[in-house]
């Protein structure tokens, strides 16, 4: 009898088949053998971090701003970053929050107050983050907004960035290979000393 009805469940129960796409952290083939999953390192703004698979090249984003992005048909998730040197003349003296406003404005073209705050671990650090709904031609995009603060006074902006109809998991696993794998860029950091 109940090899029979093991088999009646087995029949009923939906067999449940993954899909692969970008920012999703590879399946393994045999459960017991860990694998580390395949990962992009990138260097930008005085930081190295590492992406899942599918993420482009370090280029220009448009508003003084680099970073990279992932696209799977016209689903885009971005990195983006701009450095705000401490010795700009318009930033002397700003406290954080108004760096950030006018980060978002300048960089971001987005002048709306936070929806929401959201927290992430950068550099070593917790840091608050504002998050965006930002419209699209193709919808919208959410975008979480920080300033990260170098060792040597130099604060970077961060931009995660992702179109809302993409799955939820993907994104949060893209954002986390980010903030977990991020860390200073010592060539950056001495180049930027011998400047000063």
């Amino acid at each position: 009898m109940w090899p029979a009805a093991i088999a009646t469940l087995m029949l009923l129960t939906p067999t449940l088949i993954t899909t692969s796409s970008f920012a999703q952290e590879p399946s393994t083939a045999q459960p017991s053998t860990r694998r580390t999953p395949k990962r992009q390192t990138h260097a930008v703004s005085g930081v190295i971090f590492e992406t899942p698979m599918g993420f482009s090249e370090v280029k220009s984003l448009g508003n003084d701003t680099v970073g990279v992005v992932a696209q799977k048909d016209s689903r885009t998730l971005k990195i983006r970053m701009a450095i705000l040197n401490p010795e700009w003349p318009e930033l002397v003296n700003m406290a954080d929050e108004e760096l950030l406003s006018y980060a978002k404005t300048t960089y971001l073209s987005i002048n709306a107050p936070a929806r929401e705050y959201h927290q992430r671990r950068f550099l070593g650090q917790t840091l608050t983050g504002e998050v965006q709904y930002k419209r699209t031609n193709r919808g919208y995009t959410v975008v979480e907004i920080y300033l990260l603060p170098l060792s040597n006074g130099t604060k970077v902006v961060l931009a995660l960035e992702a179109d809302t109809d993409l799955p939820l998991p993907q994104v949060e696993y893209a954002f986390r290979t980010v903030s977990n794998t991020m860390r200073e860029d010592p060539e950056f950091l001495k180049k930027i000393k011998k400047k000063r």
